[in-house]
């Protein structure tokens, strides 16, 4: 792990982990590279959460979950709102299982719940 971050990548990591944080562990200066002259964040190595999949109401439990690189290209600032950013993943290892509730203990239960309904809110006001 690096002593030091530069402002730039204390700002990408938390803007990063806002966005990104429900679905992945691992969010660090280690698996960031920001190049902000050309508008290029890439992450590596980046862990699937369990409950990556739940807002998605997909029935399956993620046993392992990899990503090896996430790659995001932002247009020039000027243009930030105007034109879209890129994203592609690439290297993605999945191992998942068919959920089975009744094995599911109270906080299994409540993650679920709680993630299916921050979807149906962020559906609503999107």
């Amino acid at each position: 792990r690096p002593m030091w971050q530069t402002p730039i990548q204390s700002l990408a990591l938390a803007l990063l982990e806002r966005a990104l944080g429900k679905y992945v562990k691992g969010l660090d200066a280690d698996s960031l590279q920001v190049a902000l002259l050309s508008g290029q964040v890439v992450l590596r190595n980046l862990e699937l959460k369990r409950e990556a999949l739940f807002e998605l109401g997909l029935p399956v439990n993620i046993e392992a979950g990899f990503i090896g690189r996430v790659e995001i290209t932002l247009p020039a600032w000027t243009r930030l709102g105007s034109e879209p950013v890129r994203v592609v993943v690439s290297q993605l290892q999945l191992v998942a299982t068919p959920i089975d509730p009744a094995q599911w203990d109270e906080a299994d239960r409540d993650n679920w719940r709680w993630a299916r309904k921050q979807a149906k809110i962020e559906t609503l006001s999107a």
